[in-house]
């Protein structure tokens, strides 16, 4: 099965995302397709997957003319598409979700849930029989690893023969992407084709057998993995060469006199805690662990602990007896969190809906409460030029936007009707499911954040991001704060070291 896209436009209201793209999907490899956050990437997949027709252009698929109508109509033709946000029923079992909308049914209309459990467990064992899944616990119980599984064997029921994987291990630990990575690896053997979305460069060389590298919506160049490098593909994608990879960033020199803007004694949840824990202006700290050590929960503890039970937290040096997001918004903290489009934005909302989401009033004619669409949109424009976000318009929808986009948003809600109003920003994953170009952004916005004088938290998987920002690094395992290092003294092994407890 082969299928081709040839000369492929695709024209929004004032903005061309795609210009003349060519290039071609089968079902025997494992195509990596990358470029930067607007590259046009997303549209290119949601027009194979069948959830956007095309300007201009044609589309084969053996060599016949193919017009989809929609999502059914592609997995009809045998395209799956497991979109990076994910589409689960959280409430619902593994098997339930397997077959949703497929449920073997009695006198054809009661659910046969006997049959539904087995149906759900011969399709595991059918594409991955190596894996195991407790299919009948809610899927919103299992690991994220295993979600994505549940996804994709749902994806997989029918006679697929093209799986479109976006990020798919954008927010996993490396045992987690190990596993998964072989499983990308076996579906081409069994006569399913992988079109593969990921900015982590190592992931597409390991996995792919052809590359395609897109920029500013249109075509660089297909080439075979085998032989190519990051720097290449760097090169491909921003078009700067080896220059552009990442420097060694200057860190702003802190104040070790100055009052803390944030500090917790004793402090401890359910999940997380630290005996003492400081954030002082223009300070960038970074919380690293690994899966379960309690980086992320201490993160969001310092915004929103309803599960805190015991110490003490000062803000900007006055005692805060309750610690909650409306409570701690207020004084002037702002909470990023982690997968976006479960906990930040809406995808149905336009750009301009999403940032005036968390100060409304800033839109609001002066005394009235009445809100103004030209305040609105001014103020939205506003952001999305600082931030570089790259939509047709404020009224674009957010879920046609890109990985890279869509965190921008996620973080400019904060800084819509609000610029220097925040002396604590904390960040969970900043740049999950992001690109080189705009994760450089992002950093760069989080250092003239710390420039201004903001205290910024950021809690990450990823090392080499924390090593390039961060001006000092809190080490958490089994829950509790373990250990600091302080920036020069930043390497790959010393953090290892510390997560490990142990020194480097």
């Amino acid at each position: 099965m082969a299928i081709v896209l040839s000369n492929i436009v695709m024209d929004y209201p004032g903005t061309r995302a795609l210009d003349r793209v060519s290039v071609d999907f089968r079902d025997d490899e494992v195509h990596g397709l990358i470029g930067e956050n607007g590259a046009g990437k997303t549209t290119l997949v949601s027009i194979l997957g069948g959830s956007r027709a095309f300007t201009d252009g044609r589309m084969t698929l053996d060599g016949e003319e193919l017009r989809l109508a929609g999502a059914g109509d592609a997995l009809a033709r045998g395209i799956a598409h497991v979109s990076q946000e994910g589409s689960l029923v959280p409430g619902l079992t593994g098997a339930e979700n397997i077959l949703l909308g497929a449920e073997p049914k009695r006198l054809g209309a009661v659910v046969d849930r006997r049959g539904l459990k087995r149906q759900a467990r011969e399709l595991l064992a059918r594409w991955f029989p190596d894996v195991s899944i407790d299919l009948d616990a809610p899927v919103e119980t299992l690991p994220y690893a295993d979600q994505k599984i549940v996804e994709i064997v749902r994806a997989l029921r029918g006679r697929v023969r093209i799986l479109i994987l976006d990020e798919p291990t954008a927010t996993l630990p490396a045992r987690e992407k190990e596993r998964l990575w072989a499983i990308v690896r076996r579906l081409p053997k069994q006569g399913v084709g992988v079109v593969l979305i990921s900015h982590f460069l190592s992931e597409i060389l390991a996995l792919s057998d052809r590359i395609t590298v897109l920029r500013d919506g249109r075509l660089v160049e297909t080439f075979p993995a085998d032989g190519a490098d990051e720097a290449r593909l760097v090169s491909l994608m921003l078009q700067r060469g080896q220059a552009a990879s990442a420097r060694e960033a200057p860190r702003e020199a802190i104040d070790a006199a100055a009052p803390p803007v944030v500090e917790v004694s004793d402090w401890q949840t359910t999940e997380a805690g630290a005996e003492h824990f400081a954030v002082r202006p223009g300070e960038i700290v970074g919380l690293i662990g690994l899966t379960g050590s309690g980086h992320f929960a201490f993160a969001r503890s310092l915004y929103d602990a309803p599960d805190r039970v015991g110490g003490r937290l000062r803000f900007l040096g006055e005692p805060v007896a309750e610690v909650s997001a409306a409570a701690m918004r207020r004084r002037g903290v702002a909470f990023v969190p982690d997968h976006r489009m479960i906990h930040s934005l809406v995808g149905d909302w336009s750009v301009r809906e999403n940032l005036a989401m968390v100060h409304p009033d800033a839109g609001a004619l002066s005394g009235l409460g009445v809100l103004s669409p030209a305040r609105e949109t001014r103020e939205a424009r506003r952001v999305m030029e600082r931030l570089a976000v790259k939509a047709s318009s404020p009224e674009q929808v957010v879920a046609e936007l890109s990985g890279g986009n869509k965190q921008k948003i996620s973080i400019g809600k904060w800084l819509y009707g609000a610029e220097g109003r925040y002396r604590l920003m904390i960040f969970v994953e900043p740049t999950e499911g992001v690109d080189i170009g705009a994760k450089r952004e992002i950093h760069q916005l989080l250092r003239d954040l710390a420039r201004d004088g903001c205290a910024v938290v950021v809690a990450s998987s990823d090392l080499i991001e924390i090593a390039d920002l961060a001006t000092r690094v809190v080490s958490f395992a089994g829950g509790h704060a373990i250990g600091e290092l302080h920036w020069p003294n930043f390497s790959e092994q010393s953090f290892i070291a510390a997560m490990a407890g142990v020194r480097a």
